[in-house]
């Protein structure tokens, strides 16, 4: 085989390496959170995240697009807007101290309450069908995994511990 062709074989298989490894990083990278809606069924309204005023804020709007409110009001990051089965709470997870922390607030934007307190990240807030618990993740001990506590934040408790990325409960 010419030195030529040697080489031009050597190119792509380099290429086809790097192309993998791209694709690779592609999909298990750490993204921006995609955008997300919740959308609880019992009051009608739509809680979302938007930038539209500068900064990542939580806002409801009812199923029509009529009623917008923003909700949240801070210069960091509120994200993950999650109804709680009766519609008169929104957990969410928010960045505005420092860290990602999970918070819950009444459906009129009032009340916002913090509800962990670490020095990790913690995200992804997911209500008990009876409202009195929620389910998250939390970056500690160097690995992502599904945490539960009740809705006011006491009794935290680790879920997953397999030393892999356990994340987005449901």
């Amino acid at each position: 085989m010419p030195l030529a062709a040697h080489r031009l074989r050597a190119l792509l298989l380099v290429a086809l390496a790097a192309a993998v490894v791209v694709a690779t990083a592609v999909v298990v990278w750490p993204r921006p959170e995609e955008a997300g809606a919740a959308f609880p069924g019992l009051n009608g309204k739509i809680a979302f995240v938007s930038d539209r005023d500068g900064n990542s804020e939580i806002y409801s709007m009812n199923a029509d697009g009529t009623g917008l409110i923003r909700l949240t009001n801070n210069a960091q990051l509120d994200s993950a807007a999650r109804w709680s089965a009766d519609g008169t709470r929104i957990a969410f997870h928010s960045f505005r101290d420092g860290n990602f922390e999970i918070y819950v607030m009444n459906a009129d934007g009032t009340g916002q309450t913090r509800l962990t307190n670490s020095a990790e990240t913690e995200g992804d807030p997911a209500w008990s069908p009876d409202e009195t618990r929620i389910a998250f993740d939390s970056f500690r001990n160097g690995y992502l995994e599904v945490f539960v506590m009740n809705a006011d934040g006491t009794s935290q408790t680790r879920l997953t511990d397999n030393a892999v990325m356990d994340a987005h409960p449901a």
